[in-house]
């Protein structure tokens, strides 16, 4: 029984369940192996979102398309319903429902049963009268410590992530516009990969974007000067890396100069704390405080643990009285911001260890190109 399912099942019996339902895309990832296409949202032949069903003893069925019968996954069984077919009407809300009874009925689901918060209302209604509880508090908590698969699979997907951050460097030239530099930046994600990858984050450029911090590319064209922010987070097998880089085209001026350093001794100063058994909300605070005798505000978090969720608990918040444990695997990202110069968001991609951290992403930190 893969490790990943084990802990999963854990979840449930602290729950105080039977069984679990659950259906968010990086739950199912989680505790199955089955990855849930998500870059061009709900699928038009499906008839609900992919449902895995786990007992406090470990079985683990899987409910996916057609479509989706021959992926990669550790559940067994896997029911599957027509949801697309070109000889023959489908009825695939119907097939869907009949399909998620059926397993419900093979495996023996009963009892008390622990769901997502997001759990849709519609399975509730297949359920009938039995008892529902929260299981998203005793899950995010197993899933917040890696497994060695897991870290592999980080490990990986921050190497797709340096890639891109190492393109971006590259790309970021006067005149060229945040689209086409991000393509650049897809493609050299991608090709290092091997395949498609959805991605998520940000490339804004100029004082007023970058003080704002956050936006897709479009169609302004770089100019020298300007302040950019590249964040990037692909997801690769199921599991999210993630990173940011800012820089100034041409010479950086004295006072975005000030606005990296800021930041960037940040983000040293994160490397050089985070261990096992540090408060979470006190390295926010210690994060913050440092950048504010920079004399600038936050107007961000410091972080997030990450996994087959891009953002997942613990996040590096004031108030997260939770404490770092090895192999949690957190994005760091301090930043300083002045609506007269632009702004600076730096990240890396840290393993907690033993004694201290290992940074998996692997690209500089610079302040100009």
């Amino acid at each position: 029984m893969d490790e990943r399912l084990q802990k999963t099942a854990a979840a449930v019996r602290e729950s105080g369940a039977d069984w679990a339902l659950l259906t968010s895309p990086e739950a199912v990832a989680y505790a199955t192996g089955h990855v849930v296409a998500i870059e061009a949202g709900p699928s038009p032949f499906a008839g609900g979102p992919a449902v895995t069903m786990i007992g406090a003893d470990g079985a683990c069925g899987l409910v996916v398309t057609n479509l989706e019968a021959g992926t990669a996954s550790w559940a067994a069984p896997i029911a599957t319903y027509v949801g697309f077919s070109h000889e023959t009407p489908a009825d695939i809300p119907a097939n869907y429902r009949d399909a998620v009874a059926s397993l419900a009925k093979e495996l023996g689901v009963s009892g008390t049963i622990a769901v997502e918060d997001g759990f849709p209302f519609a399975l509730r209604d297949l359920l009938g009268g039995l008892r529902i509880v929260p299981i998203e508090p005793a899950l995010r908590r197993a899933k917040s410590v890696k497994t060695g698969a897991e870290i592999a699979l980080l490990t990986e997907a921050a190497r797709i992530a340096s890639a891109g951050q190492r393109a971006f460097l590259q790309a970021a030239q006067a005149g060229r516009s945040e689209l086409e530099i991000f393509a650049e930046i897809r493609l050299a994600m991608e090709t290092s990969a091997g395949g498609r990858l959805p991605v998520t984050g940000d490339l804004i450029s100029g004082r007023e974007a970058t003080s704002a911090f956050m936006g897709w590319p479009g169609n302004r064209r770089l100019q020298a000067g300007d302040p950019v922010i590249c964040d990037l987070a692909p997801r690769v097998a199921g599991y999210w890396g993630d990173s940011c880089a800012s820089v100034m085209l041409g010479h950086a001026t004295p006072g975005f100069a000030k606005l990296f350093g800021a930041a960037h001794s940040a983000l040293a100063l994160a490397i050089e704390s985070i261990r096992p058994g540090l408060v979470i909300g006190d390295l926010d605070r210690m994060l913050q405080a440092h950048v504010a005798r920079h004399g600038y505000a936050y107007a961000h978090h410091s972080g997030h643990s990450i996994g087959t969720g891009v953002h997942e608990w613990p996040r590096i918040v004031s108030y997260e009285d939770a404490t770092l444990q090895p192999d949690m695997v957190v994005m760091v990202e301090p930043q300083a911001f002045d609506p007269e110069v632009g702004g600076v968001r730096l990240e890396h991609m840290l393993r907690v260890t033993e004694t201290g951290c290992e940074l998996l992403t692997d690209f500089p930190h610079q302040p100009e190109v």
